[in-house]
């Protein structure tokens, strides 16, 4: 009887023994799960955020395309942010490309300009070594796009003109999505906009015609045809939300000679601060009317006159990048703060 009770307890020890190792098996291989899902998540947040990073720097104003060069500067500021949010070894490894994101994704449902992030980093486990594991290995791909905004927050434009829509069948190459090259400079057709500026829907010249290229505006429906707003939107920008297809905005009656200076002043002829500017864009210049806003559109300021003249000189561009834009929209020139795609 004793030896049987005792043959047993010799054998309970061994199963809670062999219990006691399992357990403890799995709690040691769940710390080492647990720490790879760690690096996981960050992993993935450095890949975001160097994407994000890179993308902002596709554009650079008045380019013509993005920038996808593997030495540009899309591609080699992702690359040094991803060891700014996590520690690079020799064992892991680091992809940085950057292109149209249908030539990184073929499905993607639009073709904006990308960068792609693709991280691969080794982890060392704990107590998996006990088992002959002592690496794992985790990877995360990130994707940044840069869109058309059709979106202005407060502040996003300081510049209260708005620009026809026949001025973009003038000088717009909706098909590369660049402005128009006149073949005499090879440089962007040079424009001037003002209420009594007219061109031919066939031509390239001032003239007498049926494309009204722009006038003031306070950038609101307001009815307001005051020197004072259009001063102080140069200063603050548009005080409300507007949104294109969805917003209407006056345009003011007359050309005020001041107004000109203004613009001259913050040109590439002046300070600069204006020289690449985001424009609303509407479907017809009839001044003393409310018109929708159809796209944002990015001019290049290189001038402006007042006087007898009145006009602001200027050019169809690229690498407008307003703060506080969102959506996506028709592009003419004009880009957004990147976003993550989905």
């Amino acid at each position: 009887m004793n030896e049987s009770f005792e043959s047993q307890r010799g054998a309970v020890a061994l199963i809670v023994a062999a219990s006691v190792v399992a357990l403890l098996s799995v709690v040691a291989l769940a710390v080492d799960i647990g720490h790879v899902m760690i690096v996981r998540n960050q992993a993935q947040n450095a890949a975001d955020a160097a994407a994000l990073h890179g993308a902002s720097y596709l554009y650079s104003s008045g380019s013509t395309t993005p920038n996808f060069s593997a030495g540009g500067p899309a591609v080699t500021n992702a690359t040094s942010a991803v060891s700014l949010n996590m520690p690079i070894t020799n064992n892991d490894s680091v992809s940085v490309v950057a292109n149209y994101w249908k030539n990184l994704y073929a499905a993607a449902p639009t073709n904006e300009a990308a960068v792609r992030v693709s991280l691969s980093k080794q982890v060392k486990l704990y107590f998996a070594p006990i088992f002959g594991m002592s690496n794992a290995n985790v990877s995360a791909t990130a994707t940044a796009i840069v869109q058309s905004p059709t979106t202005m927050g407060q502040g996003a434009l300081n510049v209260p003109m708005a620009i026809g829509s026949c001025m973009f069948s003038q000088y717009w190459d909706s098909q590369n999505d660049a402005p128009k090259t006149d073949p005499k400079t090879n440089q962007p057709y040079v424009f001037n906009i003002g209420s009594s500026y007219a061109y031919n829907s066939g031509g390239d010249g001032e003239g007498e015609g049926n494309c009204t290229s722009g006038q003031w505006t306070p950038l609101s429906n307001s009815h307001d045809n005051s020197d004072s707003t259009i001063q102080q939107c140069f200063k603050d920008g548009n005080s409300t939300t507007l949104q294109a297809n969805k917003d209407q905005i006056w345009l003011q009656n007359g050309d005020k000679n001041n107004l000109y200076d203004y613009v001259n002043n913050c040109s590439e002829s002046g300070n600069h601060s204006c020289e690449y500017a985001t424009v609303p864009v509407v479907q017809t210049v009839n001044p003393g009317s409310e018109q929708k806003i159809t796209a944002m559109a990015c001019m290049h300021i290189i001038s402006a006159t007042g006087g007898s003249g009145k006009y602001v000189t200027a050019q169809m561009s690229n690498g407008c990048t307003p703060t506080n834009a969102s959506g996506s929209g028709t592009s003419y020139g004009v880009v957004a703060p990147p976003k993550l795609a989905q």
